[in-house]
């Protein structure tokens, strides 16, 4: 109820679908919110509350309600990705990768704003109800969970009501909620991401939607691929100023891979050999066979010679693009299996240079660019 333009502390109820809210929910809650009331609601996770941003009031008042430090920014409640990128000036490319697979859904993405120096929290949840609610408004809704911090979510009305009592004026009712855990909070920028709360997304499939998956293959992924491999992982982590140990974080997993390989054999002794002379590890290299399953998980694949891209290409119809070469200049390399090790050594050479050429490629480096 309004009584002068202030919502008083008796929670008005309204049974809403959350995959069809009725436009008259949607407009009553709209009404709510410009007014500088609370609005609890339900998403794919948990019950959340929302207010007006604009409206300091409502927005200490949330804080206060919630019994949590205004210093613990909340995400913003959106209708959609394009609104996401308008708030945010775009999305750094690792959280676009993750949108791009979990969008509408449980991620609440923390990516740099349009100020220096501060961030934003961004939520744009699987259910129309709180997408379509936002929409209403007309703009972003500063968002937390319809909880005491430091409390059990809200998985229905009764657990809003249980939490916050009357300290809420609207509360959208669409029933239990069919998932019990928070959205997982994943913060990025321009060069690395990590995951803030453990949630609804497990942090492997976080991994797997954020990193681009570079392959390199051979024919028993036992001399060539895996000194590529490993070189392909030194030298990201050389550029990128971290240890190979963090790449994933940088948004990179690099792999190898035979198209004959049987699995679990270790590489060739001259390619230890080889490894070690430029300070790389292939001690604990196992090899692994090829699998359409792998393919279809990766971004790129690098093969030595024109058989194995051959082999592989039936794999990559819409996607020619994805599988090329190692060397850029189109030359094969060629296998060194059963050769003496001075042959590896020309080998090693040869992919060595074939890598810092590939390395700047997927950095995005020109290095024929007019300054």
């Amino acid at each position: 109820m309004v009584v002068a333009g202030v919502y008083n502390p008796c929670v008005d109820r309204i049974d809403v679908r959350t995959d069809a809210p009725a436009p008259e929910a949607l407009a009553d809650a709209v009404r709510v919110l410009q007014a500088g009331g609370l609005v609890a609601f339900p998403t794919e996770t948990v019950y959340g509350l929302c207010v007006d941003p604009r409206n300091r009031a409502a927005v200490e008042r949330l804080y206060a309600v919630k019994g949590r430090e205004a210093a613990k920014a909340s995400a913003y409640l959106l209708a959609d990705r394009a609104a996401a990128e308008r708030l945010a000036g775009g999305l750094p490319p690792l959280a676009a990768r993750i949108a791009d697979r979990f969008w509408p859904g449980p991620v609440t993405l923390v990516v740099p704003g349009r100020r220096e120096g501060r961030w934003v929290g961004l939520r744009v949840p699987a259910p129309a109800l709180p997408r379509r609610l936002a929409a209403a408004f007309g703009g972003p809704l500063l968002q937390t969970s319809a909880n005491r911090s430091g409390e059990p979510a809200a998985l229905n009305a009764a657990g809003v009501r249980a939490a916050l009592g009357g300290d809420i004026e609207l509360l959208l009712d669409g029933g239990r909620t069919p998932g019990g855990r928070s959205s997982t909070v994943v913060r990025c920028d321009a060069r690395r991401f990590g995951i803030l709360r453990r949630g609804a997304v497990p942090p492997a499939a976080i991994v797997r939607a954020a990193t681009e998956l570079i392959l390199v293959a051979c024919t028993g992924n036992l001399c060539r691929s895996p000194v590529a491999e490993a070189m392909l992982r030194a030298e990201l982590a050389v550029r990128l100023g971290c240890e190979v140990s963090e790449l994933a974080r940088h948004g990179y997993r690099i792999g190898s891979f035979g198209t004959m390989a049987m699995p679990g054999y270790p590489a060739t002794d001259h390619s230890v050999t080889c490894a070690a002379d430029l300070g790389l590890d292939l001690s604990q290299h196992r090899s692994r066979p090829f699998s359409i399953g792998l393919l279809e998980r990766a971004h790129r694949v690098f093969c030595m010679a024109n058989g194995h891209m051959e082999f592989l290409r039936p794999y990559f119809d819409g996607r020619e693009d994805d599988l090329q070469l190692l060397d850029p200049d189109g030359k094969e390399i060629r296998d060194p299996y059963r050769k003496p090790l001075k042959v590896y050594r020309r080998t090693t050479e040869q992919i060595a240079k074939a890598v810092e050429a590939r390395v700047d490629e997927i950095l995005g480096i020109d290095d024929d660019a007019e300054e």
